[in-house]
């Protein structure tokens, strides 16, 4: 792509006061044999937390689906699972998804054990993360789309959210992004509907695609939400939370701090070193393409073609050029 030097100019107080409703996009009947995720036009999100995890937590990641919902529409079944810091509560909570998959056929209950201590995307990873935050001092969180297509919902996982627990002073505004990028990569998941993994990857794109898109939609939706009084501000680190403007400033600064070292500003791989910039560069790229081609492009223009066409002629076709 040849549009990254120009993307600082991009009007993004335009962006942020556009309106889009996602409540017509997928719209297919739960009934439909291509429906893979059950899609319906209603809030499909469950959420399940471990017993060390607050009910004001809870409720907080509940409260923020149901205005990604309401934002974008559903993307199907979805169970959002949230970890704790707690060893014996992370255990039970796998224990209750294992139940939950073993009781749908699919997964074997040792199977489903085993990959709850998958140091990658287990449950048992995402319990560490927010038992050494605490223990350390140093923030840290994680989440994550672990998949579930091949049992036709969106698997989510995420650590203790510190900024909604009220712990080491992190802004409760950082969740809602969070939780906002994350339901948006089961938006992009929602229009694939074949099963098989090797070509969900191949259609989902370009790593710096894949995360760009969530990191454009995440940031720009939650600072029109926070301005409509759609989605709450939290207020409660000692720090106020940037505007838009001001983290995308940031995200420029990072990616010219990376110009020299690395290969490329749009990276393809999460194991680069070079990986933030599919993050912080790839969220310039799409909010330049958001900009040009309309906030709603990618929902009502990109996703809904790119399984028929495939990823790269989708790209061309609704963008005009090349991802090269």
């Amino acid at each position: 792509m040849h549009t990254l030097s120009r993307v600082a100019m991009v009007p993004l107080f335009l962006l942020m006061f556009t309106t889009v409703s996602g409540q017509e996009t997928v719209s297919r009947s739960a009934q439909d044999p291509t429906n893979i995720f059950g899609v319906e036009k209603r809030n499909q999100t469950e959420v399940f937390v471990a017993s060390d995890v607050s009910r004001k937590v809870e409720q907080a990641v509940k409260d923020t689906l149901a205005v990604a919902v309401d934002t974008w529409g559903s993307s199907g079944r979805f169970e959002y699972w949230v970890l704790g810091t707690d060893r014996a509560a992370a255990v039970e909570l796998a224990s209750a998804f294992c139940a939950r998959r073993v009781a749908r056929g699919h997964m074997t209950r040792r199977d489903c054990l085993n990959d709850s201590q998958n140091k990658d995307h287990g449950f048992l990873s995402y319990q560490e993360i927010g038992a050494q935050a605490l223990a350390s001092g140093m923030p840290r969180g994680s989440a994550g789309h672990n998949g579930g297509a091949q049992w036709g919902f969106h698997r989510m996982t995420s650590s203790l959210p510190l900024g909604f627990a009220g712990v080491l002073n992190i802004a409760g505004e950082g969740e809602q992004v969070t939780i906002l990028h994350e339901y948006w990569h089961s938006m992009q998941n929602a229009f694939i509907q074949t099963p098989d993994h090797k070509k969900r990857r191949s259609l989902m794109g370009p790593v710096w695609f894949i995360e760009g898109s969530a990191v454009a939609m995440a940031e720009i939706n939650a600072s029109r939400l926070w301005a409509s009084g759609k989605l709450p501000k939290w207020n409660n680190a000692s720090h106020p939370w940037r505007s838009l403007e001001q983290r995308m400033t940031n995200k420029m600064k990072l990616v010219q701090e990376k110009r020299e070292m690395c290969t490329t500003l749009l990276p393809d791989s999460y194991d680069s070193e070079c990986r933030q910039l599919a993050y912080d560069s790839g969220g310039w790229a799409i909010a330049y393409l958001m900009n040009k081609f309309g906030q709603d492009v990618l929902l009502k223009s990109f996703h809904p073609n790119v399984e028929k066409l495939g990823w790269e002629a989708c790209f061309k076709k609704t963008f005009g050029q090349s991802s090269a």
